[in-house]
């Protein structure tokens, strides 16, 4: 099931040859969001992040593409699903549906969107590290779209060798995320992660995670940099992001780390975003 630019098909095979020749390209900006019953979380922020990437890309963006538009999409897709799982992601894709040219540099675009089950159940995994490739350390890495081909090569690296995923890091040789999401590490200290000016993802889920810190545990200083070996002294270690949801890390390098605090962490924080 899906909606392909505001109207929703059974199949791809159902949509009109038009929208599907736009999947000939790269998407031009990816976005996935949680849904609770129905509902976006946190939908003024992924709307806000999403318009902020278009205009990145230097797209025509349509004037009825706005806050509610997206929420009645998201309904209309929801309806034509025939399904009411309490929790399911919405991945949200953008088209240009013309190439770029010297007279009409600004082109329009199309989107596509998807709907499929999620979980806030926690898994627990070990790591390692991929470092074949670097992450640039600049604000369009920001972008999660700048670097998704650097993620599913560290995936596959983290999967040939036996390990459920991987740590990233950028050019500094540092750790930046991971290829199931955003890092924090535990420490007798308080809580860390990555800064934006590593080079990290800036998705919503990782936002609202430092809202929540910040005013919830009244943890202040979250963002730091973050060197490899830092992860080893670390107390827990456990990534999050809306396709993958809340992963413990248990083991990287033969360090064994505990989850009793991030656990907790997690129950506190779905209750945060529930509220």
């Amino acid at each position: 099931m899906i909606n392909f630019n505001g109207k929703c098909f059974s199949s791809f095979r159902a949509a009109p040859e038009e929208l599907l020749s736009c999947l000939t390209s790269i998407p031009i900006h990816s976005h996935e969001m949680v849904l609770i019953k129905g509902r976006i979380n946190q939908l003024e922020a992924h709307y806000f992040s999403i318009m902020a990437a278009l205009r990145r890309f230097r797209v025509e963006i349509p004037m009825h593409f706005t806050l509610d538009f997206i929420q009645e999409q998201s309904h209309q897709l929801n309806d034509f699903n025939k399904k009411n799982n309490e929790i399911q992601i919405l991945s949200l894709k953008f088209f240009r549906m013309k190439e770029p040219t010297n007279k009409s540099p600004v082109s329009p675009i199309c989107f596509l969107m998807q709907m499929g089950e999620s979980s806030i159940d926690a898994t627990n995994i070990e790591l390692t590290l991929y470092k074949d490739h670097y992450i640039f350390a600049n604000d369009y890495s920001n972008l999660f779209q700048t670097n998704n081909s650097l993620r599913e090569l560290g995936k596959v690296f983290a999967y040939e060798n036996g390990f459920g995923a991987a740590f990233l890091v950028n050019n500094h040789k540092r750790l930046v995320e991971s290829t199931h999401g955003a890092v924090f590490l535990i420490n007798s200290d308080g809580i860390q992660t990555p800064p934006l000016s590593e080079g990290t993802a800036n998705t919503v889920l990782r936002s609202s995670f430092i809202e929540f810190l910040k005013k919830e545990i009244k943890i202040q200083e979250i963002e730091t940099k973050i060197a490899i070996f830092s992860i080893q002294q670390a107390q827990e270690v456990f990534l999050i992001s809306s396709a993958n949801g809340f992963i413990h890390v248990t083991e990287f390098r033969k360090k064994k780390f505990e989850i009793e605090k991030s656990i907790s962490l997690r129950k506190q924080f779905f209750h945060y975003l529930n509220r």
